[in-house]
């Protein structure tokens, strides 16, 4: 089931750390479709992750400003005449700022010709970028696909969108191959400004002076039963390329290639075979029934191709903690990759994910599955590890489309998607157990509950050095004696990780509740103890999360 979204994602882009920013610059590139009669509508989404966010939307001599009045609400921002379709340079770049931090998802449609791309921000834009090498009559070659269009350029290429984000003049070196040597072209890029480029296959670099946006499109590649459809990806900069890959193997397709870029050539290692890669190499999937892990000796990047099929792999070390869906509408399908020994531990807003049945991603420590998500806004997460989460929709005629999710903390939280961290606090005075909770609860949010030894050293860190014990929120039953913690967000969570002092826990008789030492030097070591013992309550003041709403605005400009 994974590979179905692989299909269906043709041209989407790598993960980054994170997608939300205040500051964005995107285009829209020429989308033909196979139903070329049909309108074009180019959508921005853009999602706010605070209350009363002002948005500013600027592009050629115009600027529209709109706040978003609540946390995780969608504004879909119908845009007019932005459809860059001919070579040269051109004043056609969107703009997104924000007074605080956003998400941005554009969507491309005609006719059944969808693609939706997650808008990098500008932090994550860079100066130095690897072009894969993709030739267009060679794909057709490859694949052996009918050449149907004519050999008109609009047709016959793949295009490279430069744009530049600063606000000022911007020199460009484009690295290209030709049949003998390697020869660079530079010229300049205004201010906001966007240049498009045919690569025929021949473009293996883009540098630059200050940061750029740098789109790799083609407005109606070929596909199956005579159709095409228009692809899309905003490559990532060298920077953000990995060396540990999961490549998933693809349903239904028996022509599969992987396309590695990268600066030098390189070894990799796929399905415990060495290989050789050049810097821009197409070689053969070893086993389509199977997926694989790749580890390559350099950052690359990888992506899979088929007919009608370019998807960018995503790297280990870009894997993220919760992620953020957005669909046109209910029903939408999401792609979860996971470790396997905690993959029953993923949750969506409405609890724990509900899914049937996990596959192992074999040679590796993941599982994959495909869930239906009821929703058209939602978010995923785990709460001990990091994860991989794709979107999936699909139209008529069994046509999908879709993107990877929106990374939004690399940290995991056990209650959702983290926007402003969780906090720390000592109570200043001996309490008992119950009045430290009823402390907690009415100043803070909660008692201290380190349920991991990833939290416990986030409550250490944060806590200010003092000494003496005081209380946290693990009790034992009354009833079982059993430990538990009493989290306020859900009670009776089970015990899973304990970080006792010697001799500790006592006999029940003597002991129902636990309190933590304060002074760094003893390892914050846990001792249990008497309910009407005084100690200062360790509390919690939690995060600020993001809870998606099913609400949307619309505006058109």
């Amino acid at each position: 089931m994974l590979a179905i979204l692989l299909m269906a994602s043709m041209f989407c882009q790598g993960l980054s750390l994170v997608s939300y920013g205040d500051s964005f610059i995107t285009a829209f590139p020429e989308n033909l479709g196979f139903f070329y009669p049909f309108p074009l509508w180019n959508i921005l989404k853009v999602t706010a992750l605070y209350d009363n966010t002002k948005i500013t939307i600027l592009r050629t001599n115009s600027q529209q400003d709109f706040t978003i009045q609540k946390s995780g609400q969608t504004l879909r921002v119908y845009v007019s005449n932005v459809e860059v379709n001919q070579l040269g340079f051109w004043d056609l770049s969107v703009r997104v700022t924000s007074d605080k931090n956003i998400t941005l998802v554009s969507v491309s449609q005609r006719g059944m010709s969808t693609q939706v791309n997650v808008i990098q921000p500008i932090v994550n834009l860079g100066t130095d970028y690897w072009i894969p090498l993709l030739d267009y009559p060679g794909y057709l070659e490859t694949f052996k696909l009918p050449s149907l269009v004519s050999t008109d350029m609009r047709y016959s290429s793949f295009k490279l969108l430069i744009i530049n984000a600063v606000n000022s003049q911007n020199n460009i070196i484009v690295v290209k191959k030709t049949s003998t040597d390697v020869e660079e072209e530079t010229f300049s890029i205004d201010p906001y400004k966007l240049v498009q480029l045919q690569t025929n296959g021949s473009v293996l670099r883009v540098k630059s002076s200050s940061k750029v946006a740098v789109i790799l499109t083609h407005p109606c590649v070929e596909t199956a039963d005579c159709n095409c459809n228009m692809i899309m990806n905003q490559i990532l900069p060298a920077e953000l390329q990995g060396q540990s890959f999961i490549v998933p193997s693809v349903f239904n397709v028996t022509k599969t290639m992987l396309l590695f870029t990268s600066e030098n050539a390189s070894t990799y290692f796929q399905n415990g075979n060495q290989f050789q890669a050049s810097p821009s190499a197409l070689v053969a999937f070893s086993d389509l029934q199977v997926s694989q892990l790749v580890n390559v000796s350099d950052r690359v990047s990888i992506r899979l191709i088929s007919p009608g099929l370019v998807v960018e792999m995503i790297s280990e070390n870009s894997f993220s903690a919760c992620f953020l869906l957005q669909f046109n509408g209910p029903n939408g399908q999401a792609v979860v990759i996971a470790e396997t020994d905690s993959k029953d531990q993923v949750s969506t807003d409405s609890g724990i994910l509900q899914a049937s049945e996990w596959t192992a991603i074999a040679g590796t420590i993941y599982s994959s599955t495909v869930v239906t998500i009821p929703v058209q806004y939602a978010t995923i997460w785990h709460p001990t590890s990091k994860i991989a989460v794709y979107m999936l929709e699909q139209m008529a005629a069994k046509i999908f489309y879709g993107c990877l999710a929106l990374p939004i903390c690399e940290k995991p939280d056990l209650h959702g998607c983290v926007l402003a961290p969780g906090t720390y606090i000592i109570g200043p005075d001996l309490l008992n157990w119950t009045k430290s909770r009823e402390y907690c609860v009415d100043n803070v949010n909660q008692f201290a509950c380190p349920l991991s030894k990833s939290i416990l050293k986030d409550m250490a860190d944060t806590l200010s050095a003092g000494d003496g014990q005081g209380w946290i929120g693990l009790r034992r039953s009354l009833l079982t004696t059993e430990w538990y913690w009493q989290d306020e967000y859900a009670s009776q969570t089970t015990l899973s990780f304990v970080h006792w002092d010697d001799g500790q826990p006592v006999d029940p008789s003597r002991g129902l509740r636990t309190s933590v030492s304060l002074d760094p030097t003893k390892g914050y070591k846990w001792k249990s103890g008497r309910c009407c013992d005084t100690k200062k309550p360790v509390c919690y003041k939690r995060p600020a999360y993001l809870i998606p709403t099913q609400d949307w605005l619309a505006m058109y400009i």
